[in-house]
């Protein structure tokens, strides 16, 4: 997938003049995400962060945190924050100068580049995907095979929220765009990625909002997808079709 609707740079444009990025920054809003115990520390924990990627990154706050909390980070080769808004990225500069191992880069809103084919071995997102378009998450995860190196993993935070289709993300419980957790499983099983484990989340008094997925390209090359098994005779439509024409030919 090459393109994504109009709505995606909307939806950006959305994020681009807003205080949620000052009011994130706090602890109150950033500890359910790192703190020990929690769904998003414990899978985050599962991922190889040595060439790490943070897509949608914002003002860089889970990228702070994952840096003050990692226990060794001699291991940490590079630290690439993406963001499709170009005042993020240059506030992720700044915020990061001294960090030699973190770069910023402003992307498309549908895929990774520039990165480099099989580059990373971990991809996450955290409270952004909920947000995205559809068809902006397929692009996404179809680019995430492209750059995982073979048994990379990704872990995303993206919307469950299967009603109101059609709908302005904005009219929307806590701005959750449509998706869903089995949607999201099969997208990623599609773009060759192994779903590991789902984990559905609360939001407020949300009930099952929001879904955690934990992929990885898998090591052997194959798919994501399990291969149709083999049917021995004729298939249901073919017997069907005989039947059919049987009963016209009689």
């Amino acid at each position: 997938m090459t393109t994504v609707s109009s709505r995606t740079l909307e939806i950006a444009h959305d994020w681009k003049s807003t205080d949620y990025y000052d009011k994130a920054e706090s602890d109150a809003w950033t500890d359910p995400f790192w703190k020990p115990g929690t769904p998003f520390r414990r899978l985050f924990e599962r991922l190889d962060t040595t060439s790490t990627v943070e897509l949608a990154c914002g003002h860089g706050r889970h990228s702070a945190r994952f840096l003050s909390t990692k226990r060794d980070q001699t291991t940490l080769r590079s630290l690439v924050l993406m963001d499709v808004v170009e005042e993020n990225v240059r506030h992720c500069k700044k915020r990061f100068s001294d960090v030699p191992e973190v770069s910023a880069h402003t992307n498309s809103g549908y895929d990774f580049h520039p990165v480099e084919d099989g580059s990373v071995s971990a991809i996450f997102c955290f409270d952004a995907m909920v947000h995205f378009e559809y068809d902006a998450v397929f692009s996404y995860l179809q680019d995430a095979s492209r750059i995982l190196r073979q048994g990379g993993r990704a872990l995303f935070h993206h919307s469950n929220l299967d009603t109101y289709p059609g709908s302005d993300y904005r009219n929307n419980p806590h701005w959750r765009n449509f998706m869903s957790r089995t949607l999201f499983a099969h997208a990623a099983s599609r773009s060759g990625l192994r779903v590991l484990e789902q984990v559905t989340i609360d939001w407020d008094e949300a009930r099952n909002l929001d879904c955690l997925t934990l992929v990885e390209k898998a090591s052997d090359g194959s798919p994501g997808m399990e291969k149709p098994r083999a049917r021995s005779g004729s298939s249901r439509l073919t017997r069907l079709a005989d039947r059919v024409r049987f009963i016209f030919l009689k």
